[in-house]
């Protein structure tokens, strides 16, 4: 009986192991999960001709769009582009548009033109990095980042 209890317990140890994500698993599934929706809301923006744009700070970021007298709105209720928090370990580290380090909050620009500006966005967990980057050309991806 002691003998099935061990071998029980240890079965359960490695299982519950197997269901806890690693943090660089999970900044890199956020990372992945920012690329798509910058690079998705960029294509929304210029099939739509709509300015988009993104901020974030902290441990949550979201999507914002232009109203016709000029006024930055956060989306609210878009299935996709709804505001989002960070799981507990990953936060937003330095961010950079067209070239320039912004600060916390501002906007980074989803152009409705075919020319968008370049930008990166760092995110971090522990001593991981991982940066979201977007280039001239609309196309968007995750790059391994440097240690902070």
């Amino acid at each position: 009986m002691l003998v099935a209890l061990v071998i029980a317990s240890i079965m359960l140890t490695v299982a519950t192991l197997q269901l806890m994500p690693n943090p660089q698993t999970v900044l890199h599934e956020e990372s992945q999960r920012l690329a798509l929706l910058m690079e998705g809301g960029a294509t929304s923006s210029q099939a739509g001709g709509q300015p988009l744009a993104w901020s974030g700070t902290g441990n949550s970021y979201r999507f914002w769009t232009r109203t016709r007298e000029g006024e930055w709105v956060r989306i609210d209720h878009d299935n996709l582009l709804h505001p989002r928090v960070l799981p507990q370990a990953v936060r937003i580290g330095e961010v950079s548009f067209n070239g320039r380090r912004i600060e916390p909050g501002a906007l980074v620009m989803l152009s409705p033109e075919l020319a968008a500006k370049d930008f990166r966005i760092s995110l971090l967990s522990d001593d991981l990095v991982s940066d979201v980057v977007g280039n001239g050309l609309g196309k968007v991806e995750v790059v391994a980042g440097k240690a902070p």
